[in-house]
């Protein structure tokens, strides 16, 4: 393994790949030093490196170890993503889509977002799924955006995975397919998404595409509401105070209340109201 000081050697003599290794030393390693980092990706950038202009970039976009400057963010990503980077595509993408550091172009951003998406980019395939589905730039189409949904889902993408849930069971402008619904929360909870917990918790406590089970619905609104799912508390509180799936209990409703009113639910409010 090369040391950093054969590195700094080395880098020092204009070696890019050196530049860019010694830029990601100081970025991610031990001991850290942002600006350096920074200055190291520049000069790698400088010479044509992809990953270090798409770092550099977002290095600018975040004002991590140089000064925030989102107009400069957005070259370095087109330099890097012209070059074929698919993270840098999808940086690219976003920017144009909100107006960050250049003139908003949704149809742009279109374009971005489906070179990275093409490389199997799953944020950027995530994006084109909701893109299909607002009719955002491009004609209103479920089934890109289920397309799109399920090619990110199926590279991993948790969000994706949660909207197919979403989107299957009925809470979007769509048929729903409780099956499939369920299939992809349970997939997507199983992954830790606090949303699709509770989503899931309801289908099993309702009984909606799957049977009845109360246990296994509060179950999974506490997994939801451990990690600050403000409706999974309210559910959970609910439960608690009518005794259903768990144990009456009311001190511990108006504990999960608590926690959903400083959320902003204002169904627990009334709850903790009445409950005095």
């Amino acid at each position: 393994m090369i040391s950093r000081k054969q590195l700094i050697q080395r880098a020092s003599s204009g070696d890019q790949l050196a530049q860019f290794n010694l830029a990601c030393q100081y970025d991610f390693e031990r001991s850290k030093d942002r600006n350096l980092a920074v200055y190291w990706y520049r000069k790698a950038a400088e010479q044509g490196h992809a990953e270090a202009q798409n770092l550099l970039g977002e290095c600018l976009r975040e004002g991590a170890g140089t000064r925030k400057s989102p107009k400069e963010a957005v070259r370095w990503f087109r330099r890097s993503g012209e070059q074929g980077n698919a993270d840098a595509q999808l940086s690219l993408g976003y920017a144009l889509f909100y107006g960050k550091g250049i003139a908003k172009d949704w149809v742009s951003a279109f374009v971005w977002y489906q070179k990275a998406a093409r490389q199997g980019q799953n944020s950027a395939q995530l994006n084109l799924g909701h893109i299909n589905r607002g009719g955002e730039g491009v004609e209103q189409n479920w089934s890109r955006a289920i397309l799109w949904y399920r090619k990110a889902a199926d590279n991993g993408n948790v969000a994706a995975m949660h909207w197919l849930g979403r989107i299957y069971g009925g809470q979007e402008d769509y048929r729903g397919h409780k099956i499939k619904a369920i299939e992809w929360l349970t997939r997507a909870a199983q992954k830790g998404d606090a949303q699709s917990q509770c989503s899931l918790g309801v289908h099993y406590f309702n009984g909606d595409g799957v049977r009845r089970n109360r246990s296994r619905g509060a179950e999974l609104y506490r997994a939801a509401a451990e990690q600050g799912d403000e409706w999974a508390c309210y559910l959970l509180g609910l439960c608690y105070a009518d005794g259903a799936g768990v144990k009456e209990n009311k001190r511990w409703a108006k504990y999960w209340w608590t926690k959903a009113s400083e959320g902003g639910v204002n169904d627990a409010k009334k709850c903790l109201k009445q409950l005095g």
